[in-house]
């Protein structure tokens, strides 16, 4: 388990997140680490089963200055010219509560599959996360046809349940209600294609793409459609394939249960996940 040492709690109400931003230097090292580590190189998952007082999601500020910057790099590049006002204050708060949004719906899953482990030991007394942790995290690659070909299928689910809010319209439309009525009402519409027509989607889509083979396994529960327009632009949308995820759900609780008989009538545990998120610590 990493350091989690000078932890501290990190409340998600409203107040906070609207002021929240980090005054660190960003650590250089997050981008070159996130190719190795996805976004645990950033926000990770502790267990109850190894800090029982203190386990939930703790984000490294310096990391998460790093990538906020990224994202500030890709949204600014396309969405720069119409901003006719300086309106970089709300475009932070843009580009953290992304960031969070994502850093926190991707450990949420792990959360999900040691929680339910959890629950099947209790009722078994027979170990169930430890040995699904040792045969699947570090699970060499091979090539990936379907969902039950996925190696680390809980990173690529992790990458999708984030990816999804990316592509849904209404979680879109709210990214940019902070800038309504500070900019002249054209830029403001090209504000809302990027985010609502799915041009956002498509640059996190590549950037998730560049992580390690699981992480970025989460494309294989996507539909990718591709148009060409009068001026031979390229657009390209992305939607879930709700049948292939399903079929990933199920195969990542039966690595976890590892007995037939526990998946008798057993709903999905990831299916509809609960909206609380595990505590979060700021590091």
């Amino acid at each position: 388990m990493p350091s989690i040492e000078g932890a501290r709690p990190f409340e998600l109400t409203a107040d906070t997140l609207a002021t929240y931003r980090v005054e660190r230097p960003k650590d250089p090292t997050t981008l070159p680490a996130m190719l190795k580590h996805g976004p645990e190189a950033v926000a990770f998952y502790v267990s109850f089963r190894l800090a029982p007082d203190t386990w939930g999601i703790y984000v490294r500020e310096a990391a998460l200055r790093a990538l906020q910057e990224e994202y500030h790099r890709i949204v600014w590049r396309d969405l720069g010219k119409y901003a006719d006002k300086d309106v970089s204050a709300e475009a932070e708060r843009i580009e953290y509560g992304l960031v969070l949004d994502y850093l926190l719906t991707h450990n949420r899953t792990h959360f999900l599959a040691d929680r339910q482990a959890a629950l099947w030991e209790m009722r078994t007394g027979v170990a169930k996360y430890v040995p699904y942790q040792a045969a699947w995290y570090a699970a060499p690659p091979k090539p990936v046809m379907g969902p039950e070909d996925i190696g680390n299928l809980e990173e690529a689910l992790a990458n999708l349940d984030a990816f999804r809010s990316y592509i849904n319209p209404a979680y879109a439309d709210s990214v940019t209600k902070l800038i309504e009525g500070r900019l002249d009402e054209r830029n403001v519409m090209e504000w809302k294609a990027f985010f609502v027509g799915g041009r956002f989607a498509v640059e996190m889509a590549n950037a998730f793409s560049r992580q390690p083979p699981g992480w970025k396994d989460f494309v294989k529960f996507l539909n990718r459609k591709t148009s060409v327009g009068s001026t031979n632009y390229v657009r390209i949308q992305y939607s879930y394939n709700p049948e292939l995820l399903e079929r990933g759900q199920k195969e990542l609780t039966r690595r976890i249960a590892d007995d037939p008989a526990l998946l008798e009538a057993e709903p999905n545990p990831f299916k509809e996940p609960p909206a609380d998120l595990p505590r979060v610590y700021l590091l």
